[in-house]
Formats: C-alpha cells, structure tokens, sequence
C-alpha cells in the first residue's frame, strides 16, 4: 500500500506601501517611463482631480514604520534614500512647471489612502503650486574669507609681557570687528538680492560638517526665481559678489523648490 504524503507550501506574501516623491500639475506619465526610484521599482503616476501624484511600490519590510525606526538611524541608509528621491524629484521638475516635492519617506498604505490624503491637502496643495508655477530654486551661500592678523603667539619675556597682551587684545577685538563686518554684508548680501525673486528664505548656516568648507557660514539663503529670470539672477550674483569682497559667495541651482513648495502636513 502506497502512503500519499501531500506538502503544504506557505508562499509568503510581501507588505507593500505607496511612497510619494512629489505632487505635480501638467505632468505627462509617459515622460517617466523606465524611471526607477527606491528599491529599484518603476516610478509611476497616480491622479487625483487635477494633480499627478508621483508615486512608487514599496516593500514595507524595509519601509514600514517600525522598519524605518531602525533605518533612520542608519547614515548610509539614510543617505542612499535622500539621493534616489531627489534624482526622482528632480526628473519631474524638468517635466513640469509646478511641483510640491513631498518629505523624505513619505509613504501610505496603498494608492487609495495616497489619493484621500492628497484630498486632505487638496486645497494646500493648490496655493503652493500656484506659488511656484514657472520657478525654481537657487540657492546662495556666503562664507567668511579668513582675514590676516597680526602673530602674537610668540612667548613673552619679562620686560614685553604687558606689550604682548596688548597685542593679544588687539588680535581678538580684529577677529571680532571683522566678524561683525561680515554679518552685516551677508545682510546687505541678501538684500541686494531680494528685488529678483519671486520669494525668498533665509535658513539655518551649516555645520562645517555638512558644507565641507573650513569657514564660516555667513548667509545660507534659497530665492525662488521666475524660470525666465534664472540668467539675469545669477548675473546680478556676480555683479554684487564684487561689492562684498570679504565674502565667498556661492550660488547653485536650478533645483526643484524645496524650501518654498514642502507641506508641513505631507
């Protein structure tokens, strides 16, 4: 007598969530054909009304809440994600005019409860595409240059003591009057910039860490400037970095907008 054992195979089914990049108006779908985004899976568009939210499938083995608890403190992890979304980020923006670029992992459940909140957010999401319609970001950086000083760090004898802490005094009160000189031309740096954007921010300075320059941050600034405006902005950059000579300016851009269009309730 022959004994059939039948085997029971458990297939294990994968969570997914639906992560959102950004929210667009006027946005071809086709355009992004063949566009991989975190995971290495297709990126892809859903629409609500009159938005394209730009989305894409998400294990949440890896992207689900008490996942990303553990990931968030992973630099490299955390690194490699804020990369692909801004290479996903900034492909849409050169295929639309308006685009609200969502926080980091921003993720649903599925498409539908990405659709309701983008319900939620409708008429936000309206004003902040009305706001950068036609703009991008540019961002200004000013640093300190290192101004000379006089040496006083050679050792004092008895009889120069009171000549070297004069000169020690003289040293900090210089450092000091210099790094006040140069608060004030970020200042009037900025403000000679205002008049060619549309809106304008100024942000915390970095961290030497996170510019990688030796100096001092005097001005991080973002200017939302009209796409038609973008070479006269940075012209008018190169003409008042000359009246400024303390400061090494730099100016990068155009990037998506940011520090104008991010939703704090996304």
């Amino acid at each position: 007598m022959t004994e059939t054992v039948t085997e029971t195979v458990t297939e294990t089914v994968t969570e997914t969530g639906t992560y959102v990049y950004a929210v667009a108006r006027n946005l071809d779908g086709e355009l992004l054909s063949g566009l991989e985004g975190l995971g290495d899976t297709p990126v892809r568009v859903i629409g609500h009304r009159d938005l394209e939210v730009v989305v894409c499938t998400v294990d949440l083995d890896e992207f689900g809440e008490s996942a990303l608890r553990r990931n968030l403190e992973v630099l490299t992890w955390v690194e490699k994600t804020a990369r692909r979304h801004d290479e996903v980020v900034r492909r849409v923006a050169a295929l639309t005019t308006a685009l609200v670029p969502f926080r980091l992992v921003t993720i649903y459940r599925s498409d539908d409860a990405a659709r309701d909140r983008i319900e939620e957010l409708y008429d936000d999401l309206g004003l902040a595409l009305d706001r950068v319609e036609g703009r991008a970001e540019w961002s200004v950086k000013a640093y300190c240059r290192t101004q000379p000083v006089p040496s006083a760090t050679s050792a004092p004898t008895s009889s120069s003591g009171v000549a070297y802490l004069e000169r020690r005094r003289a040293e900090i009160r210089g450092r000091q009057q210099d790094a006040v000189k140069q608060e004030l031309e970020a200042d009037q740096l900025f403000w000679d910039l205002v008049p060619a954007a549309a809106a304008t921010r100024r942000l915390a300075s970095q961290d030497q860490r996170l510019s990688g320059r030796r100096e001092a941050m005097a001005l991080n600034a973002a200017f939302l400037v009209d796409d038609g405006r973008s070479t006269d902005f940075f012209e008018l950059v190169n003409v008042v970095r000359t009246r400024h000579p303390s400061l090494d300016i730099e100016v990068n851009g155009p990037w998506p907008p940011y520090s104008f269009a991010v939703l704090d309730k996304s």
